[in-house]
């Protein structure tokens, strides 16, 4: 049971129009949450977005296109949210973008710094500038990461170090901001069919997949989400939860159904929105 307070939420899901970050949008949506989601590169087709959240029965979502890496843009989407709905109680920080890497060439520092910019600064920045423009701190910060911090996946170095650096981020921060009643924590959802996971691995991977017990239902993992900001989990801050189906539990025996995970073809960018 959600709590009747979470009705009353105003919820930031960064990248919330494709993929996890959607997911996580439509389940703050289906409580009655006021949802605003953000996409870059075009990537959103918004009236399908839309209908998709009407045939849910869920409020509309507001749309904002967003380079979360800019702290220009993020100050004015707070500034929208803070004259469209007054308030920002909770934060998901669900945008990542890393260079995939091929050759030991591939790792360049200007690569290593892009994915910095996206996929671990933006938890920082984004509580700073709502309490610089909504005049308070959000009451939850859930910031969503992966695995690759700890587990080498083929062409993820950098998303991976960008993943293991926003986790220690996300620990000093449940620290600085636990005197203000803030909790802040990650979420590693597990492997899901997106389109971003079919950018590192390729569809033929993916596919390959299909039916093992290493793919995570969306909508299971979102509700995850949703349970660190219901009230009922204020206890933990500061953590890094798994939401995977036991799948990290499982031995070398999860790849006999995809041999093809094993040696998958990376393109050239990770982008998650």
């Amino acid at each position: 049971m959600i709590t009747p307070e979470l009705t009353k939420y105003v919820v930031l899901v960064t990248g919330g129009t494709r993929g996890f970050g959607k997911a996580v949008a439509l389940e703050f949506a289906r409580t009655g949450a006021s949802v605003v989601v953000t996409h870059r590169w075009g990537s959103a087709d918004e009236d399908e977005l839309l209908e998709e959240f009407q045939r849910e029965g869920a409020p509309t979502p507001t749309i904002v296109e967003c380079d979360v890496s800019d702290e220009d843009a993020n100050r004015e989407l707070l500034a929208a949210i803070r004259s469209r709905h007054g308030k920002l109680d909770v934060i998901i920080s669900n945008v990542a973008f890393a260079k995939v890497t091929k050759e030991l060439e591939d790792l360049q520092r200007q690569s290593l710094e892009l994915s910095l910019r996206y996929s671990a600064w933006p938890v920082v920045e984004l509580v700073q500038l709502t309490h610089e423009v909504l005049g308070r701190f959000p009451r939850y910060v859930v910031a969503i990461s992966s695995d690759g911090g700890e587990v080498c996946h083929l062409g993820y170095d950098f998303a991976g170090a960008a993943k293991a650096t926003l986790e220690t981020l996300v620990r000093y921060l449940s620290v600085r901001l636990k005197s203000e009643g803030v909790r802040v924590n990650v979420l590693r959802p597990g492997f899901m069919d997106t389109a971003s996971s079919r950018a590192v691995l390729g569809d033929a991977t993916v596919d390959a997949l299909a039916g093992s017990p290493l793919i995570v239902d969306p909508r299971q993992a979102a509700r995850a989400c949703l349970a660190l900001c219901s009230g009922w989990m204020d206890a933990v801050t500061g953590q890094v939860i798994v939401a995977d189906g036991g799948a990290s539990l499982l031995g070398p025996t999860r790849f006999v159904s995809a041999p093809a995970a094993l040696a998958a073809d990376p393109s050239s960018g990770t982008p998650q929105q």
